[in-house]
């Protein structure tokens, strides 16, 4: 097996040495931060695939917030392990945030990400419009 069928999807992001030795330092700089983006894009669309951290998302925003692990696990089919695994992650991707009172953690949405995604979709639109009128 060659190197390229040997990296998982999320390290195809990363240019090969081969790619970024043959390629001028200011233009790799700039393919290199544009893989940064994508990659903290793609970081983002995956918390959203899962179904579970959907449906988690989706409480969070029909309650406007504000919900602790056991109110969640009241609402969705999990155990209270599950659930705290998915906010985990959702927290790593920075798509909910979590404020501590008393002895329960409360989670809500970060609506700035949520926008982040959606810009992003819009642009990826935008391009396909602007190539379609184009060949007309």
């Amino acid at each position: 097996m060659n190197t390229q069928q040997q990296r998982s999807p999320h390290l195809s992001l990363i240019p090969s040495v081969t790619e970024t030795a043959s390629a001028p330092a200011e233009h790799t700089n700039r393919r290199e931060a544009g893989l940064e983006e994508d990659a903290d894009l793609v970081l983002l669309l995956e918390a959203l695939a899962s179904p579970i951290q959907f449906r988690l998302l989706r409480l969070l925003a029909q309650e406007g917030g504000n919900l602790c692990v056991s109110e969640l696990v009241e609402r969705i089919p999990r155990s209270q392990p599950v659930v705290s695994h998915h906010l985990r992650l959702l927290l790593f991707a920075r798509l909910i945030g979590v404020k501590q009172q008393g002895t329960h953690n409360y989670y809500y949405i970060l609506p700035d990400k949520l926008k982040e995604i959606r810009e992003a979709l819009v642009s990826v639109e935008h391009l396909l419009q602007q190539r379609h009128e184009d060949q007309l």
